[in-house]
């Protein structure tokens, strides 16, 4: 992997990644909406960046395990039902990992880190896509996704996660 920013040089990204992220505001770090614009996706995706660089061999659900402290079971469809949104959107302070992120900053993180993975590698593993899923599906229940244009920037996401 080289010290390359995908971000000033999308060139140099893996060119599987600028087939399927076509849109704009994948390459975007300063749009709030787009995966890598918010400052937690950012850090993430360089987090993930270093992360790899130490763990060359180990599967990304590693990472993402390591990001949740090693609570990586109770990050499931579960977080995603109608109960569990009015709860954590009731209690914000109860929500999953709230100790350590609120709900947008940990999903964004986790898309952020499957995407990286897509960055560098031209691929999302499998034991990595199962935890983006369910981060865009907690974004796009419609008690928390409110704005048509996150929407379209999340259903492109979970687009580009299914296909890599």
């Amino acid at each position: 992997m080289s010290d390359h920013d995908p971000f000033n040089e999308p060139d140099l990204a893996h060119p599987r990644s600028r087939e399927l992220m076509r849109k704009g505001f994948f390459w975007d770090c300063v749009n709030e909406l787009a995966p890598f614009g918010s400052d937690g996706g950012s850090d993430a995706y360089y987090e993930w960046r270093h992360w790899r660089s130490e763990n060359p061999n180990s599967p990304p659900s590693a990472c993402i395990a390591w990001i949740m402290n090693g609570q990586l079971s109770g990050y499931n469809d579960k977080l995603c039902s109608d109960e569990q949104i009015s709860a954590d959107l009731a209690n914000p302070d109860d929500a999953y990992l709230a100790d350590h992120y609120d709900m947008f900053t940990l999903d964004a993180t986790v898309i952020a880190s499957a995407l990286g993975q897509l960055l560098d590698e031209g691929k999302i593993d499998p034991d990595a896509k199962q935890y983006a899923r369910v981060a865009v599906k907690h974004q796009l229940h419609p008690d928390v996704c409110m704005d048509t244009e996150h929407r379209e920037v999340l259903l492109a996401t979970q687009r580009v996660i299914d296909a890599a």
